[in-house]
């Protein structure tokens, strides 16, 4: 154990690095529906089996919090995870996060230490149930048995990777070198997360590499969505998943390369038209009205590389 906990602290301190990817699983599908699960369980697989083979050596580094009733997500079924490695061998730790709290009466702020487990196990992939886990850990916040409430890190030495599946919005990739984590990024590039796809595609000197608004462009576009989401009287407090559609009107010079890389992104394209100089597409994606800025960023950052106007937004209810 005091191995892997100092190849953790020396490379992924906190179990991350600034070189990850990030992938969204279950969007845009409703919690609960099994269109949701059995997208969360394709894409995870899809992406683990892409990163590591039956072969290869893991560690499955395991936070525990021995938490047996979740107030939020009910029973974590506590059992299963350690059911699914009953084969192997487990080392144990207990460690201590430290957190504060305000005292009123006293005026005084409290430390607090909670304990927690964390669990190691060694052994080649193809002798872990991975699927199960990956679908347990899938199912906890969609209230599905059998689940997985415990934080589980899948972590190979040899290559340099973190696999970290948090729940059944999304997973990280956290990788020590480009040259392992670019094909990942180049074969889903649709997967990855909107919010933070601009960060990541800095991270690998691609895509929207050194394009960036001025303040005051990202102040007038903020302003502009602020009145627009107003005036659609949609409660961004409730379920706000939208269709929302943006439109561009690109040179043709570009047009072609423009479409071909936003709809790497995952975005739907319509061309409404096109005359002999310039071509208008529509481009369109299911997402929460509520974070509408990321994909207006977005599409703000493809005309300006791609010397294009856009035209703004407009949005209908998805459910």
């Amino acid at each position: 154990m005091e191995k892997i906990m100092m190849y953790i602290e020396s490379n992924f301190p906190n179990l991350s690095s600034d070189l990850h990817l990030r992938f969204e699983l279950g969007h845009p599908y409703k919690n609960g529906t099994e269109e949701r699960i059995n997208q969360v369980v394709t894409r995870v697989t899809t992406l683990f089996e892409e990163v590591f083979r039956p072969n290869d050596f893991i560690y499955l580094f395991i936070k525990d919090w021995n938490v047996t009733e979740d107030v939020m997500f009910g029973n974590n079924t506590p059992e299963y995870l350690y059911n699914l490695l009953s084969k192997q061998k487990i080392e144990e730790e207990t460690f201590y996060d430290l957190d504060e709290d305000y005292d009123e009466l006293t005026g005084q702020t409290i430390e607090i230490k909670n304990e927690y487990k964390v669990k190691f196990v060694y052994s080649r992939l193809k002798s872990i149930s991975y699927k199960e886990v990956l679908e347990g850990i899938g199912n906890y916040e969609q209230g599905r048995e059998p689940s997985i409430g415990e934080s589980v890190y899948f972590i190979s030495t040899e290559k340099g990777i973190i696999f970290h599946m948090y729940d059944d919005r999304g997973c990280d990739v956290f990788g020590l070198n480009k040259d392992t984590l670019v094909p990942v990024y180049h074969k889903f590039r649709k997967w990855i997360l909107d919010y933070n796809r601009i960060e990541i595609d800095y991270a690998f000197e691609e895509g929207l590499f050194n394009y960036h608004e001025t303040i005051e462009e990202r102040e007038k576009r903020h302003r502009e969505n602020r009145l627009k989401v107003k005036e659609t009287k949609i409660n961004l407090s409730q379920d706000n998943t939208c269709l929302i559609t943006h439109a561009l009107t690109i040179p043709n010079e570009y047009a072609e390369e423009c479409i071909n890389e936003i709809g790497e992104t995952g975005f739907n394209i319509a061309i409404s038209n096109k005359n002999s100089e310039c071509t208008n597409i529509k481009v369109t994606k299911t997402e929460a009205l509520a974070i509408v800025d990321y994909q207006t960023e977005l599409m703000a950052l493809y005309s300006k590389k791609y010397k294009s106007e856009y035209k703004g937004w407009s949005v209908k209810e998805a459910f």
